[in-house]
């Protein structure tokens, strides 16, 4: 993880005192690790990618009540080519 710069999968990792050192999100990405789920399977993946990064970029501007909805809806008006990316 130090070397590579992507997150480890592996639970240990987030406990060595160096990767806390260099990390000190670590228990925040080990929390995101363990929730994660696949992606969900369709060929149009990058533009779902894509809808997700304009929706919930930049962090500071996601609002928990509204930003999944908006972007719920967002993604679906990009599949159907109601909208643009």
């Amino acid at each position: 993880m130090l070397n590579a710069g992507n997150p480890a999968s592996r639970a240990a990792v987030y406990q060595d005192p160096e990767i806390r050192k260099a990390y000190p999100m670590a228990d925040l990405i080990q929390e995101s690790i363990a929730a994660a789920a696949p992606r969900a399977v369709t060929p149009f993946w990058t533009d779902v990618s894509a809808a997700l990064v304009d929706s919930f970029h930049p962090p500071s501007a996601v609002n928990p009540q509204t930003t999944p909805k908006k972007a719920t809806q967002f993604i679906t008006d990009v599949l159907q080519g109601k909208a643009l990316l």
